[in-house]
């Protein structure tokens, strides 16, 4: 993550200096007796700066992207400075600084320039002089913004140096481990799931046979009789 935004970055800060050489090739061609307005608007339309314009908004959103990144990679570091006999790369905290500096120059020349463009366009004395300065020091601007470029480059290498190697040793160990707690989590849950439908089936027949009587006993026991009620004899009734 943090290699690809440096990578864009960088990609986009040679894109900046063409762009920058072919615009002040450009104005080159104007030259300083060139008064016709429709000359000017021909070599110079507007979306010359507002390709450059663009270029720096790719630019700072890239910037933060790096960021980001660099912040991951160095806390990444932080946590490989408890492994002993492992020795981690540091980063200089100045140098996201610097981009952010030298992104804020190159915007500012940026703005410079479209406002030359515009007013040689109008026709402003001195605007080619203005545009050709601005134009000088972006690019230099450009240039100077690699270097932070670069040393965080090989920070974020020296980080992978020290990362890549431990992954490769370690990654066969971490699965390994955790094949074998699956394992064992696995084999517990059959165990568990083994004794339950064991003692649900224990349930069920101890409970079907409280429920149900016995057939056999049934069929032995005694039907009990009726009761019979007793004979009450009725005494002859008395002759008068």
């Amino acid at each position: 993550m943090a290699d690809k935004a440096l990578n864009q970055v960088d990609n986009a800060m040679v894109d900046f200096g063409t762009k920058s050489a072919a615009l002040s090739n450009d104005v080159a061609q104007v030259g300083q007796n060139v008064a016709d307005k429709g000359i000017i608007a021909n070599l110079l339309p507007p979306d010359k700066e507002t390709a450059l314009t663009d270029k720096v908004n790719e630019v700072k959103q890239t910037v933060a992207q790096v960021k980001d990144a660099i912040d991951s990679v160095r806390n990444f570091m932080k946590a490989f400075q408890a492994i002993p006999f492992i020795q981690t790369p540091t980063l200089d905290d100045s140098l996201l600084g610097k981009l952010d500096d030298a992104i804020q120059k190159i915007e500012g020349f940026v703005g410079q320039v479209k406002q030359g463009l515009e007013d040689l366009r109008g026709g402003v004395a001195g605007a080619l002089d203005h545009v050709s300065n601005a134009l000088s020091q972006l690019s230099a601007a450009v240039f100077d913004a690699r270097f932070p470029l670069a040393q965080l480059r090989a920070y974020v290498q020296a980080a992978n140096q020290v990362v890549l190697p431990f992954l490769q040793a370690f990654t066969p160990t971490f699965f390994l481990f955790v094949g074998a707690i699956l394992s064992i989590l696995y084999g517990w849950t059959a165990f568990v799931m083994w004794k339950f439908l064991k003692w649900a089936n224990a349930w069920r027949k101890g409970a079907s046979s409280t429920l149900a009587p016995n057939p056999a006993v049934a069929a032995t026991a005694p039907v009990a009789e009726a009761p019979v009620p007793p004979v009450v004899e009725s005494e002859p009734e008395e002759k008068k």
